[in-house]
C-alpha cells in the first residue's frame, strides 16, 4: 500500500477497501497506491484515483462509491445510511474510464512511450456496500465488482477476472519486469504525491491526531453541569487541551477561575495560548499567595503532582466553598507520572474522592501514534488509551556505547533534514542536562544547533534549531519528533516514570537512546 495508512480524507467505503487490499497477496498485482491525484485530465482540472493497482500484469484503476448505487434514466445516484439520495456528476464507469486515460497519457509524456504501448491498462468499480447488478451495452459484468461478488467471491477472484478482461483486449501487452515496474512508481511517487516524504508522512498522522483531539470535547459536554470533576487518562489523551477548554467555557458565566499545574515551563505554556483573558494560569506554587476564597472553579492540570494533604489545603483555602463544596476538576494520570515531579499520597486520593466528584475516564489517546503507544506500553505497562491516529514510524531504540549511539542520533537528525522536516519540530529530551547528556556529545554542527528550551524557544522556536528539555521540565507538553536519553543508573520506579513520560511527548517519531559505554569526550 502506497501510502500505507490510509488518506485523512477518504470516505468510510475506502477505508474499508484501503485495509483489505493492505493484506491481500496477490500475483500480478503488487502495489496498490490510494488517493492518487492526476495533475492532468480531458474535462477536468484535476482528477483522483481511488486506488490504482500496479504489477506485473500492468494497470488497474479502480473507483470506490459507497452507499447504495441507484441508476434512473442514465443519471447515478447514491442513497447513504440515512436513505438519502445524492446525485452524482458522472457515471463512476465514466469516471474510472476517463482517468485511465488520462494516467495513460500523463505515463507517456514522462516515461517512454514504447514501454506505455506494452502496458495493460484496464479500470472498474466498486460498490462495496451495494448490490447493484444493472446490465448495460457500456459494461461488462468483470467491470462492476459489488458488495455480492466481493462476498461470494472475494477480491482475489475479482481482481482476476477484471484483468483478464483487460488482458484479452487487442494489442502488444506483455508481462512487466521488476525494472519496469520501478520506473513508473519513479514517476508516480513526484507526480502524484501520494508516495509520502517522512516530513508528509507526518504531516498525515498530524491532521489525524488533530481529527481526534476535536472529538474530544465530547467529554466536556456531557458533564458541563457537574461540579467537581475527575478526568484521567494516560498520556496524550487531551487533558491539558480539555483543561483550557473547560476553563474558556465556564468564563462566560463570570465566576473567577484558577487554572494551576506543578510545572513552571506547561503553565508558561498554557498562560502563551490564545483566549485565556480573564483567567487566572499560574504555577501550583504560587497558587497560596493569591489569597483565601479567591476562586469560584480551580481547574488542576497534571494534578496526580499535587494529590497530597498539604497541597490539597492550599487549594481549599483559594477555593470558594472549598473542596468538599466548591465547584473544581482535577486532571490527572496515575499510571507512572507520579512522583517525576511533586508529591502523590493515596490517603490524600482518598480525602478528595470523599468530596463526590464525577469520575471521567480518557479513553482516546489523541497525541501518539499506534507504534509509540504501543512501544510505550511494552516497556512500562502503562495504559495510554486507544489510538485510531494510524500507523506513523516504527520506535527505533539505539542501544550502543557513547560513540556510536551519538552517530546514531547525528545521522537520524540529518535524514530528517534531508527530507524537509522543520528541525525546530525535534525535542531532544533527557534526565540531566544538556552538557551532561548523551546530546551534549554530538558533533559540533549539531550541538551549536541545539537550544535549551524556554517559554520564548518554545512560543518561537529558532528556524533550523533543535531543542532540548530535562523530562521533567517537559511534563505535560508535546513534540512531533523526540529523542529520548534514558537513564537506567536510577532507581526503577523513576527510571519507569522517566521512560514514560519522555516517550509519550512524541507525536509521530520516537527515538529511544540507551548509551550503554562512557564513550570519549565531545
Amino acid at each position: 500500500m502506497i501510502p500505507d495508512s490510509v488518506h485523512p480524507g477518504a470516505s468510510r467505503a475506502e477505508q474499508e477497501i484501503f485495509s483489505q487490499l493492505a493484506v491481500l497477496e496477490m500475483d500480478g498485482w503488487e502495489y496498490a497506491l490510494h488517493s492518487t491525484n492526476l495533475p492532468e485530465h480531458d474535462r477536468k482540472r484535476v482528477c483522483e484515483i481511488d486506488f490504482l493497482l500496479l504489477g506485473t500484469r500492468g494497470f488497474l484503476v479502480l473507483e470506490v462509491k459507497g452507499g447504495d448505487i441507484l441508476l434512473k434514466k442514465d443519471v447515478w445516484h447514491t442513497r447513504d445510511l440515512k436513505g438519502k439520495r445524492h446525485r452524482l456528476k458522472e457515471s463512476p464507469l465514466d469516471q474510472a474510464r476517463t482517468s485511465m486515460f488520462a494516467l495513460a497519457k500523463v505515463l507517456r509524456r514522462t516515461t517512454d512511450p514504447e514501454l506505455v504501448d506494452r502496458t495493460v491498462f484496464g479500470y472498474g468499480v466498486v460498490f462495496p456496500e451495494s448490490e447493484f447488478d444493472a446490465v448495460s451495452v457500456e459494461w461488462t459484468p468483470e467491470m462492476v465488482i459489488n458488495s455480492v461478488r466481493l462476498a461470494s467471491e472475494g477480491w482475489g477472484d475479482c481482481l482476476d477476472r477484471l484483468g483478464k478482461f483487460w488482458e484479452g483486449k487487442p494489442g502488444g501487452w506483455g508481462s512487466l519486469s521488476a525494472e519496469d515496474i520501478e520506473r513508473y512508481l519513479n514517476v508516480l511517487r513526484p507526480d502524484f504525491d501520494r508516495v509520502l516524504s517522512l516530513r508528509r508522512l507526518d504531516d498525515m498522522v498530524e491532521q489525524e491526531l488533530v481529527a481526534l483531539t476535536k472529538s474530544q470535547y465530547k467529554a466536556l459536554d456531557q458533564h458541563s453541569r457537574n461540579p467537581r470533576l475527575v478526568f484521567e487518562g494516560g498520556a496524550g489523551t487531551g487533558k491539558t487541551m480539555l483543561a483550557v477548554e473547560m476553563c474558556r467555557r465556564i468564563r462566560a458565566s463570570g465566576r473567577r477561575i484558577l487554572l494551576t499545574c506543578r510545572s513552571h515551563v506547561l503553565a508558561a505554556f498554557i498562560r502563551s495560548q490564545q483566549d485565556l483573558e480573564g483567567i487566572t494560569v499560574v504555577p501550583f506554587d504560587e497558587v497560596a499567595a493569591l489569597g483565601a476564597k479567591t476562586f469560584d472553579v480551580v481547574v488542576v492540570d497534571e494534578a496526580q503532582d499535587v494529590i497530597n494533604a498539604h497541597d490539597l489545603d492550599v487549594l481549599d483555602a483559594v477555593l470558594a466553598d472549598g473542596l468538599a463544596d466548591g465547584r473544581w476538576a482535577f486532571f490527572l494520570d496515575s499510571n507512572n507520572q507520579r512522583g517525576l515531579v511533586g508529591r502523590y499520597e493515596d490517603e490524600a486520593k482518598v480525602r478528595l474522592d470523599s468530596h463526590r466528584p464525577t469520575f471521567v475516564d480518557l479513553m482516546d489517546n489523541c497525541r501518539n501514534t499506534i507504534e509509540i503507544v504501543r512501544a510505550t506500553q511494552e516497556r512500562t505497562g502503562a495504559d495510554l488509551g486507544v489510538t485510531t491516529a494510524g500507523h506513523g514510524r516504527e520506535v527505533v531504540v539505539a542501544e550502543e556505547d557513547g560513540d556510536e549511539v551519538v552517530s546514531v542520533v547525528s545521522a537520524a537528525l540529518a535524514e530528517l533534514e534531508e527530507h524537509g522536516v522543520p528541525l525546530e519540530q525535534v525535542v531532544l529530551l533527557s534526565p540531566r542536562d544538556l552538557t551532561s547528556s548523551v546530546f551534549g556529545r554530538l558533533p559540533s554542527e549539531w550541538f551549536e544547533r541545539v537550544d535549551v528550551l524556554d517559554l520564548m524557544r518554545m512560543r518561537r522556536p529558532g528556524r533550523g534549531r533543535v531543542g532540548f528539555a530535562r523530562i521533567a521540565d517537559f511534563k505535560g507538553l508535546e513534540s512531533r519528533y523526540v529523542f529520548l536519553e534514558v537513564d537506567d543508573a536510577v532507581d526503577e520506579r523513576a527510571a519507569r516514570a522517566q521512560l514514560y513520560v519522555g516517550m509519550t511527548r512524541a507525536k509521530a517519531a520516537l527515538w529511544v537512546i540507551k548509551p550503554s559505554g562512557t564513550g570519549d569526550d565531545r
